[in-house]
């Protein structure tokens, strides 16, 4: 099964390298038929719009198990309570929502900031010009829409920070909310309590490095 999840997840990275091949050659051709230079940014740009299509028409499931993307230690990053997981494809970064918003709330708190700040210097230092995807997801507790546009506020929230004060190229910065659909532990007990432990699990922001899709530009 994780195999399979791997490969779905998979499928869009290749997707997002071809679809830049696709421009970088369409865009050569025309600079060469009608004589204009573009600039390596504005190409760039193209391709991450073409990647934005792309993107609307998948639905990944992501549960990054630890058998196929083992834990590693990224010196930047001392939380105990941030989770870093890497395989040669990808580098998951894992914040527990409640590190960084109080609850039902979209803004970041003060006392967040300091673990913005080692993420986006682990993500600048060893990542750079790197694709990322930041991905929000709650727990079950509310409605289904509420959780979806909360999950949604999250991650424009952290898009919002990381470009804005942790240094990070807001092109190179994709979000997606997912609400409660993917949860990675519980929300219920078996005789259908609340499961508080299993709800904290599932609040969480997850930090995604494309590594086969990294672009110097």
């Amino acid at each position: 099964m994780y195999s399979l999840r791997f490969s779905i997840y998979l499928i869009p990275i290749i997707l997002t390298i071809i679809a830049n091949n696709l421009v970088y050659s369409a865009t050569a051709k025309a600079e060469v038929k009608f004589g204009t230079v573009k600039s390596p940014q504005t190409k760039f740009f193209q391709a991450q719009l073409l990647v934005q299509e792309l993107s609307k028409v998948r639905t990944p499931i992501i549960q990054f198990s630890k058998d196929t993307y083992p834990e590693v230690n990224l010196p930047d990053i001392t939380s105990g309570q941030i989770q870093v997981q890497e395989n040669q494809y990808l580098t998951i970064i894992t914040l527990p929502a409640d590190l960084l918003f109080d609850s039902n709330k979209d803004t970041i708190r003060p006392d967040a900031k300091k673990i913005l700040r080692q993420v986006s210097q682990a993500i600048n230092n060893h990542y750079p010009n790197t694709w990322l995807q930041i991905l929000g997801h709650t727990d079950s507790k509310g409605s289904k829409d509420n959780n979806l546009k909360l999950s949604e506020q999250w991650v424009a929230a952290v898009q919002k920070w990381l470009s804005e004060k942790g240094g990070i190229d807001m092109s190179l910065i994709s979000k997606e909310g997912y609400g409660e659909a993917q949860p990675v532990a519980a929300n219920q007990k078996s005789d259908s309590s609340d499961n508080p432990v299993g709800r904290q699990k599932n609040r969480r922001i997850e930090i995604v490095i494309q590594k086969v899709a990294n672009h110097q530009v």
